[in-house]
C-alpha cells in the first residue's frame, strides 16, 4: 500500500512539475514549437549518438567497479545493464531508480547481492562526485558573470561532495559512525548498517579505483556537456560552454530528486538555469532535445531488456562466462 502510495505521489511530482511547466511557458509554447522545427537532424543524430557512445564509455566505470568489488562481470553485460537502466529511469522514481534494476540483475547474475549494489551505488557516488568537482571548478572561472543565488547552489553541492568523500575515506569518523551504528540495536538495524557502511568505508583502500573512476566520469562528463552544445547548434542556439560545465551539474543533480525519472524537474531545471542566457523559449526547446534522447536510449535498452538472456529471471553467470 505504501509503494503504491509512494509511486502515485512521484507520478504527481513529475505530472504536476510538468503541468505547470506547460502552464507558465503556454505563451511561449509557440515559439518552442517553432525553434524545434527548425533542428537541425544530422547535428541532433550527431548529438544522440555522442550520447550513446557516453554510456557505453560509463559502462567501463562499472565493470572496474564491479571488479572492485570482486565481481567479474564482462563488459558486454555492463553495456546491455547502463542501457537498461536509462530504460527503467523513464519509469522509475528520480533519474537514479535504474541504479536499482542494475544492482538487482548484477546480483541475480554474480548472487552476490550486497557487493552488487555496493558497487552500483559506488558507481553513482564517483559519478555525482565528478559532476560537484566540473561544477565547482567552472564556477571559480566563472565567478563574476554567475548570479549569486546559483553560486550558492554549487557551494553548497561542493561542501555536500567534500562531506561525503570524508564520511567514506576517513578512519576516525568511520569510528564514530560504527559506534553510534552499535547503539541501534532494533530489528539489528545498527549491524546491518554497519555491514554496508563497512564495505562502502572499504574503499579507502581502493583510491586508485575511484581515481581511475573519476579519470572516466570526467571524460564523460565534458563529452554531456558537448551533446548539450550540440543540442543548442542544431537549433542554431551558441551555448557557452563555460556556462554548459557550470549549470548543467545542477540540472543533473536536481533530477535525481523525487519524480519519475526526473521528469519535470530536469525541464524545469533547464527552463530556470539558461532561461537570462538564451531565452525560455530555446531553453525549454533544448530540454525537449534532452528528453527525446532520454527516451532513444531508454528505447534501446527495452530491446536488450527484452531480448538479452541476462534479463531473464533465475539466469545466472556462469563460472566459465566470468573467465
Amino acid at each position: 500500500m505504501k509503494s503504491g502510495f509512494s509511486a502515485f505521489l512521484r507520478a504527481a511530482v513529475s505530472v504536476g512539475l510538468m503541468a505547470a511547466i506547460l502552464l507558465g511557458m503556454r505563451e511561449h509554447l509557440p515559439g518552442v514549437a517553432t525553434t524545434l522545427m527548425k533542428t537541425n537532424i544530422p547535428i541532433f543524430s550527431a548529438a544522440v549518438l555522442l550520447f550513446g557512445v557516453n554510456v557505453c564509455v560509463l559502462a567501463v566505470r562499472l565493470a572496474l567497479i564491479f571488479r572492485g568489488e570482486g565481481l567479474i562481470v564482462p563488459y558486454g553485460k555492463t553495456v546491455q545493464l547502463s542501457f537498461v537502466g536509462y530504460f527503467f529511469n523513464n519509469f522509475l522514481p528520480t533519474a537514479v531508480g535504474g541504479d536499482i534494476v542494475k544492482a538487482y540483475y548484477a546480483y541475480a547474475q554474480t548472487d552476490e547481492a550486497g557487493k552488487s549494489f555496493i558497487a552500483v551505488f559506488m558507481d553513482r557516488f564517483v559519478g555525482v562526485l565528478s559532476f560537484v568537482v566540473i561544477a565547482s571548478a567552472a564556477l571559480i572561472c566563472s565567478w563574476n558573470i554567475i548570479d549569486s543565488w546559483i553560486k550558492n547552489i554549487i557551494v553548497l553541492f561542493a561542501a555536500g561532495g567534500i562531506f561525503a568523500m570524508v564520511v567514506i575515506l576517513n578512519t576516525r569518523v568511520a569510528e564514530f559512525v560504527f559506534g553510534a551504528l552499535s547503539r541501534l540495536k532494533l530489528f539489528n538495524l545498527g549491524e546491518r548498517l554497519s555491514k554496508v557502511y563497512r564495505m562502502v568505508h572499504d574503499y579507502r583502500n581502493k583510491k586508485h579505483l575511484l581515481a581511475a573512476g573519476g579519470v572516466i566520469s570526467g571524460l564523460v562528463q565534458c563529452s554531456y556537456f558537448i551533446v548539450i552544445f550540440l543540442f543548442g547548434a542544431s537549433l542554431g542556439i551558441g551555448l557557452n560552454m563555460r556556462l554548459i560545465f557550470l549549470l548543467m551539474p545542477i540540472v543533473s543533480i536536481v533530477s535525481m530528486l523525487p519524480s519519475i525519472g526526473g521528469l519535470g524537474l530536469r525541464e524545469g531545471a533547464i527552463v530556470i538555469l539558461f532561461k537570462d542566457f538564451v531565452g525560455s523559449d530555446n531553453a525549454f526547446a533544448i530540454s525537449i532535445l534532452l528528453l527525446v534522447t532520454l527516451l532513444l536510449t531508454g528505447a534501446l535498452g527495452a530491446v536488450f531488456y527484452a531480448f538479452a538472456p541476462q534479463f531473464r529471471f533465475g539466469k545466472r553467470i556462469k563460472p566459465e562466462e566470468n573467465t
